[in-house]
């Protein structure tokens, strides 16, 4: 497929087959091709999400351990012996797989196309652990793989240690003199020590070797020789042993090798959905939204293949009836645009995240492309006949829905003729059904695009005050292409550029200078529209903020009502209490006009105690209650709204404020803040009972986190009593989790207290382990 090849499929390919585990996996990446069937299409970006998912919300078993073993296991199924090392590896492909198996088992709900491919991963625990008992990772059959084995080696271990014991004797004893050097060494698995050659005779055995000189020669001694021949005969049975033990591993791998097999192809396939997850993440790329067909919008795209750091974003959209035809300087990016949508067109095919903040794609039918020099001197191909063989052959074999990519259509020959041509190809194109993204500098295309349905211009923009490109593309209007500026740019002379800017003509240099300007006033819309989308944005956020604040707000209010209806219930209770428990002394009072008179003036101070405490939760007067300026004086006493402590007016009132000192400091506040404090003559109180109030000032709730252990305790004893006393029902203590110290200390005061009959740690909503709910006796 040329497209593949000139928009540089394979580069990305490459990046994807670093990314996978196995060899197998890396053999699919290198073989990937897009799909052109849309539901094939969206089964496999699927395939790829589900992958994404697992790698960033699970950890997901290794498969760097599956090797491509197939050619091994069908030797092994057809009765054949594969060697140790091949063994090895098939316990640890076996072990990886059934880990892999049970991990894509345990999130089938959530990954249900993934973990159907665990369906064909073997579970061989049995063998798998059999492998791994018998052979070293080297491949080395283990003493325990069998008694026999086991025994054989320790007869070997023995031997030679008595043949080492043996032949050392002769380079300590007595005979040492006659060797060249009092060492042994081993000769072809023979032990054999040097003696010199004028000792020929000396020392009986066997001579196995001379040394280059012929002054040494290397004698396995007698003794030595019977104990050799043990040696080798014990190592030709463990030679025996071990083949019989591969043998017999290999005939039980043999026995699952096509399941094996299988599972390894199996493995490979999951191995390239995660290469693509990595791959996605190394690119950030994004998975694309279905949005009809043959049709792809593309915001905050960027190649691939080029610095993510210093590659201006994409946005972009083209499709079917929609096509597009980019103008603009050159090295303006118009080339790199039109690779980008090709290759995220290949990519979001072939089940991989181009990287993009948003993606829309409905999947084309075909891809074809013209980009680059086509010339070709094997084939007597010039430029622009290989534009045109690439052309003629996308037309022959075109199918509706097909994108088409051309770059600089109708180049390579006269202006005039190629604009024409492009011009009748394009349309052409459209009306078989394709989405094109062309690029071109022919005038006659941009008044084309504008004309024709189904065509739109874009533009690569131009800084004229720099006099380099911005690479960023503005969609709605043609470009110019700035040739003479560029030509400036990179180093013609002025007069030259100045001259060629005369032989333009008039009207093709008034169609320049409006093209400039143009460009110039949607850059200024662009920068408006940015500044307006910014100031959209922080009116959302300030909204936001708005909304949250009421929200909390609306729970205080709900806490502080809840907390208010407590402590006016335990007040009411302990109020019915009391005229209860008058009331039946009034009734034992019936001739004892003394005490009836005690019991009405108790009631009537419990009536006052009533109305006092109602007074506390009336609403606070509105400003229309503010006292005028005249009868304010220096002097009075006040009390400033949000304050709790009353204050003494010091200056008479200027205007609308007035000077107050509150405690020791003095304020300035409008007198709309101030009520006047009226002073009473000093009564006797209302005895009401300690109980009734305890039962007015109580509250349910006692705050001690970030105390010491001493002072919580402290605390916590007033407020247990207090809590007893005003007869509340159940308190909440606030203590922090922390290291947990707090909360130790309060538990353990709790469960001794007389008067406690639970306590727990709170819900959720209550503060969970950082709070102690106790409810009394």
């Amino acid at each position: 497929m040329h497209a593949i090849q000139v928009l540089e499929f394979d580069t990305v390919k490459e990046r994807l087959v670093n990314c996978c585990e196995t060899s197998l996996g890396g053999e699919l990446a290198s073989a990937l091709a897009p799909l052109f069937d849309p539901p094939k299409v969206w089964d496999l970006l699927k395939l790829t999400a589900e992958a994404h998912d697992a790698v960033a919300k699970h950890q997901v078993p290794s498969l760097g351990a599956i090797r491509d073993l197939r050619k091994p296991l069908m030797i092994a199924s057809k009765g054949g012996v594969i060697g140790g090392v091949e063994l090895f590896q098939v316990a640890d492909s076996l072990m990886t797989m059934r880990n892999l198996r049970t991990f894509l088992r345990a999130q089938s709900s959530t990954m249900p196309r993934l973990s159907a491919y665990a369906e064909g991963l073997p579970d061989a625990k049995r063998l798998e652990e059999q492998l791994f008992d018998s052979l070293e990772p080297d491949g080395s059959v283990k003493d325990a793989a069998s008694v026999t084995l086991s025994n054989l080696r320790q007869k070997k271990k023995n031997t030679t240690s008595r043949i080492q014991e043996r032949i050392q004797s002769y380079t300590t004893g007595k005979t040492r003199e006659l060797l060249s050097d009092p060492i042994y060494t081993v000769r072809d698995g023979r032990y054999v020590i040097p003696l010199k050659a004028e000792n020929r005779g000396k020392i009986r055995g066997i001579v196995h070797d001379t040394s280059g000189s012929g002054q040494t020669i290397f004698v396995e001694p007698e003794d030595v020789l019977q104990l050799g021949n043990a040696l080798r005969e014990i190592e030709a049975g463990e030679r025996t042993e071990v083949a019989r033990i591969l043998t017999q591993l290999s005939a039980k791998v043999g026995t699952i090798a096509v399941e094996a097999i299988g599972g390894i192809e199996a493995a490979s396939h999951i191995d390239l959905a995660l290469a693509k997850a990595r791959l996605a993440y190394d690119m950030k790329g994004t998975m694309p939204i279905p949005q009809g067909n043959a049709w792809i919008q593309i915001q905050g795209g960027k190649h691939p293949l080029l610095n993510p750091e210093t590659t201006v974003p994409l946005e972009l959209s083209v499709g079917k009836g929609s096509s597009v035809l980019i103008t603009g300087p050159n090295t303006g990016g118009k080339t790199v645009a039109i690779k980008t949508v090709g290759l995220f067109v290949l990519m979001a095919q072939s089940g991989l995240m181009p990287p993009a903040l948003d993606i829309r794609l409905g999947p084309f039918t075909q891809v074809w492309a013209d980009i680059g020099d086509e010339q070709s001197l094997q084939q007597s191909l010039s430029t622009f006949s290989g534009h045109i063989k690439n052309i003629s052959d996308a037309l022959r074999g075109m199918k509706p829905g097909a994108l088409v990519l051309l770059d600089e259509a109708g180049a390579g020959t006269d202006p005039a003729e190629g604009a024409a041509l492009a011009q009748a190809i394009l349309l052409e194109m459209s009306k078989r059904g394709a989405a094109i993204l062309a690029s071109t500098h022919y005038g006659e295309l941009k008044a084309f695009a504008y004309n024709y349905e189904g065509f739109q211009n874009a533009a690569m923009e131009f800084d004229p005050k720099t006099l380099r490109p911005t690479y960023r593309l503005v969609m709605g209007a043609p470009g110019s292409s700035q040739a003479l500026r560029i030509a400036e740019r990179y180093g013609i002379p002025k007069p030259i550029v100045e001259q060629a800017r005369e032989g333009l003509g008039v009207q093709a240099r008034d169609v320049a200078a409006m093209m400039e300007q143009l460009e110039l006033s949607q850059r200024q819309a662009r920068i408006a529209q940015s500044e307006a989308d910014r100031r959209a944005d922080e009116l959302k956020k300030s909204e936001a903020r708005a909304a949250r604040k009421l929200a909390e707000a609306e729970e205080i209010r709900k806490n502080a009502h809840a907390k208010a209806n407590e402590v006016i219930e335990a007040a009411l209770r302990e109020i019915r209490l009391e005229a209860a428990r008058l009331f039946e002394e009034l009734k034992h009072t019936a001739g004892d006009q003394r005490g009836r008179e005690e019991v009405r003036r108790q009631l009537s101070d419990l009536q006052e105690v009533g109305r006092d405490f109602a007074d506390e939760f009336l609403p606070k007067r509105s400003s229309s209650d503010s006292p005028s300026a005249g009868s304010l004086h220096k002097g009075s006493t006040v009390r400033i709204e949000g304050y709790s402590q009353p204050g003494t007016i010091v200056d008479a009132p200027k205007g609308k404020t007035v000077l107050v000192q509150v405690g020791a400091v003095k304020i300035t506040v409008p007198i709309s803040s101030l009520s006047v404090v009226e002073s009473r003559p000093v009564t006797a109180k209302p005895r009401a009972s300690l109980q009734l109030s305890k039962a007015m000032s109580a509250t349910t709730e006692l705050h001690l986190r970030h105390m010491r252990a001493e002072e919580a305790l402290r605390d916590l004893e007033k407020f247990l009593d207090d809590a007893l006393l005003a007869g509340l029902p159940s308190i909440r203590i606030i203590h922090g989790k922390g290291e947990g110290i707090l909360r130790k200390v309060t538990q353990e005061y709790l469960r001794k207290h007389p008067g406690v009959a639970t306590f727990r740690d709170g819900e959720p909503a209550e503060g969970g382990h950082g709070a102690t709910v106790v409810t009394f006796k």
